[in-house]
C-alpha cells in the first residue's frame, strides 16, 4: 500500500541503505581512530629516552662550574660526542647531567637513581659497578703548597693529607705510612684548606694536580702514588647501555675531536 507516495518494498529499501551507510560511516570512523592512536604512538615512540649521568662538578678539568652554573670541562665536552655518536643509526637518547656529591653517585648508581655517572672514575675493584672501557689515562699524584719542603714521596710520611671521598685518591693517601689521612667530598675545600695550611699535602688526580698547580700557587711531586685510568660507570646488569656508551667511546677516541679535548684540557690520551 502506497504511504506518501512510497511503497513498503521501496521503504524497505531505503531503510536498508540507511542502515548500510551507518555501518559504513562507523567502520571509516573505527579505521580513522585507529590511525589516529597508531600516529600517537609514533610520535611517543619519537620522545628521546633519558639517560641521567651522575657528576661531582667540583674536579677541573674534567668537570666544574662556570660563573652561570653550567657544567664545564672535559667529561662534559666528553658526553655531547658521547650523545652524537649513540644517536647515529636511528639511535634517540638524550643524556643529561644530575649534579651532586661524589660519594652521592656511588650511592645513588646502585640503587637505579642514576642510569651512568661520568666524574673522573678511576678502577676500584671494592666499588660495585659495571665499568666502561677506560678513555683516558692519569695518576694520583701529591700536591702542595708552593712554598713546602716536601720534594719526594718519602716526604709525605707522617703528613697531614686531604683526599676526596671515596675517591681513589684516598685510598693512595692512606698507604702513605703513619699519614693523618683527612677525607673531604669537595675538592675545591681540600684546595681552600691547602691554601690555608690546613693540610700539608693532597692527594688528586694528575690533570687535577696539573689545573692547580697552573695557577702558581701550588707544586706537585714528578712521582706518582698510583698509575689508573678514567671509566664511566653503569649499574651492574646495565649491559645495552653500556655496549652502546662502549662503542660511542670507541668512536669518540678515534676522533679528532678526541685529540683537541686532551690538548685543551691537559688530559692524557689513552694510547692503545
Amino acid at each position: 500500500t502506497p504511504l506518501m507516495g512510497i511503497t513498503v518494498e521501496e521503504m524497505k529499501m531505503k531503510l536498508k541503505k540507511m542502515m548500510m551507510s551507518g555501518l559504513c560511516a562507523c567502520l571509516m570512523l573505527g579505521t580513522l581512530a585507529g590511525c589516529g592512536s597508531a600516529q600517537g604512538d609514533d610520535a611517543q615512540s619519537e620522545d628521546p629516552t633519558v639517560i641521567l649521568v651522575g657528576v661531582s662538578p667540583d674536579y677541573p678539568p674534567y668537570e666544574s662550574l662556570d660563573s652561570d652554573g653550567n657544567i664545564v670541562g672535559f667529561d662534559a665536552d666528553m658526553l655531547v660526542e658521547l650523545e652524537k655518536y649513540m644517536n647515529e643509526d636511528g639511535g634517540n637518547y638524550d643524556l643529561q647531567f644530575r649534579q651532586m656529591e661524589f660519594n652521592a653517585i656511588l650511592s645513588q648508581l646502585p640503587a637505579k637513581q642514576l642510569d651512568m655517572a661520568i666524574s673522573g672514575f678511576t678502577y676500584d675493584e671494592e666499588r660495585k659497578v659495571a665499568w666502561s672501557d677506560p678513555y683516558t689515562a692519569t695518576a694520583q699524584v701529591a700536591v702542595m703548597p708552593k712554598d713546602t719542603e716536601i720534594t719526594s714521596v718519602d716526604d709525605l710520611k707522617g703528613k697531614t693529607i686531604a683526599a676526596q671521598t671515596a675517591s681513589t685518591g684516598e685510598k693512595a693517601a692512606n698507604e702513605i705510612e703513619d699519614a693523618n689521612v683527612q677525607s673531604i667530598s669537595d675538592v675545591k675545600v681540600i684546595f681552600s684548606g691547602l691554601a690555608s695550611g690546613q693540610y700539608d699535602a693532597a692527594v688528586v688526580d694528575l690533570a687535577v694536580a696539573k689545573n692547580y698547580v697552573d695557577s702558581g700557587d701550588y707544586v706537585m711531586l714528578d712521582e706518582t702514588l698510583m698509575d689508573e685510568k678514567n671509566y664511566i660507570i653503569t649499574y651492574e646488569g646495565n649491559d645495552e647501555l653500556l655496549e652502546k656508551v662502549n662503542a660511542a667511546l670507541k668512536k669518540f677516541m678515534a676522533s679528532d675531536r678526541y685529540v683537541e679535548l686532551c690538548d685543551q684540557y691537559g688530559v692524557k690520551a689513552l694510547e692503545e
